[in-house]
């Protein structure tokens, strides 16, 4: 059945014609080996690729061209996997090597009147670009210049003649997340031409049309960068994302509530609001993850990224406690806390990277969200099991030193190491374990795995995140669009609110430590950016998309600010919350923010 469906799709692809075709576009994907990947899209805004409405484009023929002293080549365009794809060969010069694609489009309504529809895109080298010569199967084209500052001439040519007082629309579909204009429309001067300047990256669409018996549309894509690779590009696109994370409102506001503690301002968040915000928040994204999830044809695939998460955020957790113990010395309660906060991953973080990655316009797998429940879990678990590993062993320590003077009184007292001035100021700190404090988290003396697990997925961040993904995922289409403005127009609006409060609580803390603060500066910028840098070749290796790969490292690298504060004031109350609140908050958050995830971009870019 499936096989009769393609090939009804494509011959009608092929040989059908319809009244009114779609306007379609082209869209450079990345390259395989040899070869760069260029894809028909019928819906930019929406990047459909239902077979149905692609097959409605009707016949079409296309050519490539590589070299410009070469003739355009004839391009195949065929159906793969619901995408009406073509490959262009490449030469050595591999990813930035100039490529231009020209598709032709030809059919007559039901009066006989003749509509033709010539669309083209570029991808690579702009100077070599700027040497391709006019495809002379195209009767109408727009021809790009790209100059030396940063601005393109368009050319709009009619059977290579320029076509004078022609007007050129320019179409931004990214404006209303970049807050440029939607569409401008130009005129061409006497030779044809007329000059734009691209306000963003992104992807763009030029218009221009010509009436006469029939009609004639020429279409011109240009995606920016115009090239792949390069250190100049990577530079340029890190510089960008950098840019756009530190300008950001989420960014902004975060560091608006810090100052304002900073500053010592009289401004009080009621407690009442924040546990609103959170509740929010983590519905929000388990909503939409849900019903993201929903969408997967296969949930068996999704079991190998949710185990490589969980995995490997208990190796983080487990790894920062070993760091924070043997190297900057830290005390075992505000080791195991901190480190639980490291294994775990963080919600603002996790937003903060989701708005980067759909601004790039970057492919995404539709299980992320449902990754950030399932990674919050394993420093939770690591950081009590550890604390109540090491706290034994600590207290079976004394006894034994005990027993060997009774056995050899005269023998010499060891001299102790040097303690760091973090753990001098804690020494005060009572370091042995009440069991009563254990019996908040399991209700009982003994702690299996399971016990703390099931309280954990008790725990208001983990039920509401888990419960919110299972809502998405139930609910029916038609009434997940009803309540969809509910849970996505407000979003970014009390994420503002919440990372408020959160700069507010990072400004309380960053003054209350004092010496010894550069080691907890040092561990909270470097430990987390390694972390998700060597999470990204990790996501590539067990098949993630690009977007989902830097989403992926995010929440390796983020602290939690949400769950794991909570269940370490309850599981471990020896141990200050100054400590993990000003290296995750205060610390880590605002560096991943403005240097980790463009620097997570990068090792995506090269990696990919």
């Amino acid at each position: 059945m499936r096989l009769f469906a393609w090939l009804m799709a494509a011959n009608f692809l092929m040989t059908g014609s319809l009244a009114h075709a779609e306007v379609f576009f082209l869209q450079f994907g990345k390259v395989e080996g040899d070869k760069r990947i260029v894809e028909v899209i019928a819906d930019p805004a929406s990047a459909s690729t239902d077979p149905t409405r692609l097959a409605d484009i009707g016949k079409l023929q296309a050519w490539s061209r590589t070299d410009a002293k070469k003739n355009s080549s004839p391009l195949q365009l065929r159906f793969k996997s619901n995408h009406i794809v073509g490959e262009v060969p490449l030469s050595f010069e591999g990813p930035n090597q100039p490529v231009a694609v020209g598709v032709v489009h030809q059919h007559r309504d039901g009066d006989g009147r003749a509509h033709n529809l010539f669309v083209k895109s570029v991808k690579g080298d702009p100077d070599a670009l700027n040497q391709f010569p006019p495809f002379p199967e195209m009767a109408l084209e727009i021809m790009p210049r790209f100059e030396e500052d940063g601005s393109i001439s368009l050319q709009v040519l009619h059977h290579g003649t320029p076509v004078p007082g022609i007007e050129v629309t320019i179409r931004d579909p990214d404006s209303k997340n970049q807050g440029t204009q939607p569409e401008i429309t130009l005129k061409t001067d006497s030779e044809g031409k007329t000059s734009w300047t691209n306000p963003h990256d992104g992807t763009f669409q030029a218009f221009a049309r010509i009436e006469a018996d029939g009609s004639e549309e020429a279409i011109l894509t240009l995606i920016y960068p115009l090239e792949d690779s390069g250190t100049a590009v990577l530079l340029h696109k890190v510089a960008v994302a950098a840019k756009q994370n530190l300008m950001g409102p989420l960014v902004l506001f975060f560091f608006l509530g810090m100052i304002s503690k900073l500053i010592k301002s009289d401004i009080k968040f009621p407690a009442e609001g924040y546990q609103l915000i959170v509740v929010y928040l983590l519905l929000a994204i388990g909503y939409e993850g849900g019903h993201d999830l929903r969408g997967e044809a296969n949930l068996m695939h999704c079991l190998l990224p949710f185990a490589t998460g969980f995995i490997a955020n208990t190796l983080v957790a487990i790894l920062a406690v070993i760091v924070l113990l043997k190297v900057l010395r830290l005390d075992t309660p505000n080791s195991c806390a901190l480190g639980a906060l490291y294994g775990s991953d963080s919600a603002g973080l996790f937003a903060v990277s989701m708005a980067l990655v759909n601004s790039f316009q970057l492919p995404k797998d539709g299980f992320m969200a449902a990754m950030l429940a399932v990674m919050e879990i394993p420093g939770i678990l690591v950081g009590i099991l550890m604390f109540q590993i090491l706290s034994r062993k600590s207290e079976k320590k004394p006894a034994s030193a005990q027993l060997q003077m009774e056995r050899a009184p005269n023998s010499e007292t060891v001299p102790q190491p040097a303690v760091s001035i973090i753990r001098r100021g804690l020494s005060s700190m009572p370091r042995t374990i009440h069991s009563s404090s254990f019996d908040k988290v399991s209700g009982t003396s003994e702690h299996s795995i399971f016990s703390i697990l099931l309280h954990e997925l008790k725990s208001p961040g983990i039920y509401l995140l888990l419960g919110g993904i299972l809502m998405g995922y139930l609910t029916v289409s038609s009434e997940y669009e009803r309540t969809r403005p509910f849970f996505d127009m407000p979003f970014r609006g009390v994420m503002c609110i919440f990372l408020f409060e959160n700069g507010m609580k990072a400004g309380e803390q960053l003054t209350s430590l004092g010496k010894g603060v550069w080691k907890l500066v040092l561990f909270g910028t470097l430990f987390p950016l390694a972390m998700g840098v060597l999470a990204i070749p990790l996501a590539k290796l067990i098949g993630m998309e690009a977007g989902s790969a830097i989403l992926f490292a995010a929440l390796v690298a983020a602290p939690s600010n949400i769950a794991a504060p909570a269940a370490m004031r309850m599981a471990i109350p020896q141990a200050n919350p100054s400590i993990y609140f000003t290296t995750g908050l205060g610390i880590s958050f605002p560096f991943l923010v403005v240097l980790g995830v463009p620097i997570f971009y990068l090792a995506s870019q090269w990696v990919y």
